[in-house]
């Protein structure tokens, strides 16, 4: 036990170890059900780093079920919420949805006064918080059909909303 716990010891001060932790940063509404898709980072709270090289992921909130239960994101909704590509420059975490591919997203990463996580998304020109993407969609034979979205989010403590009409 006492060799354990000196491995332990060493392996933590060596950096080998570290703690990986979770941060919920948006989410995507629907107006068919209650259901959001969340995007969630995993980072390395003690260096304020994200963890690997794909740290972001998204999963369903399953509201119709229950307020805690979680899903993950099937193959063929993958298309429409998954995640296009996400790139690590200096302390920035870049990322492109599948739904909004020219849109890049920038997750900022702040280690002064504890680890701080940011999502920032133009929004109507300026560079925003994101809090949360709506999508307003009929249903359609195959498929439905996505009629606006709107992008909400804070600048300078104002919320902010740009529509996107599809």
């Amino acid at each position: 036990m006492k060799f354990f716990m000196a491995l332990l010891l060493a392996a933590s001060f060596s950096g080998v170890l570290f703690a990986e932790s979770r941060s919920n940063l948006f989410h995507i509404k629907r107006n068919k059900n209650r259901n959001e898709v969340h995007y969630a980072i995993r980072y390395d709270e003690m260096a304020c780093k994200p963890v690997d090289s794909e740290p972001l992921y998204g999963y369903w909130l399953m509201l119709e079920k229950g307020p805690s239960v979680y899903e993950p994101i099937g193959r063929l909704e993958r298309m429409a919420y998954g995640i296009q590509s996400q790139e690590i420059r200096g302390n920035d975490l870049l990322v492109q949805l599948k739904a909004f591919p020219d849109r890049v997203i920038r997750i900022t990463f702040e280690a002064a006064g504890g680890c701080k996580i940011t999502p920032f998304l133009p929004i109507n020109g300026q560079e925003a918080v994101l809090k949360f993407i709506s999508v307003f969609a009929e249903e359609g034979l195959i498929k439905p059909t996505v009629k606006h979205v709107d992008i909400s989010g804070v600048k300078g403590g104002m919320a902010v909303t740009e529509r996107i009409n599809k």
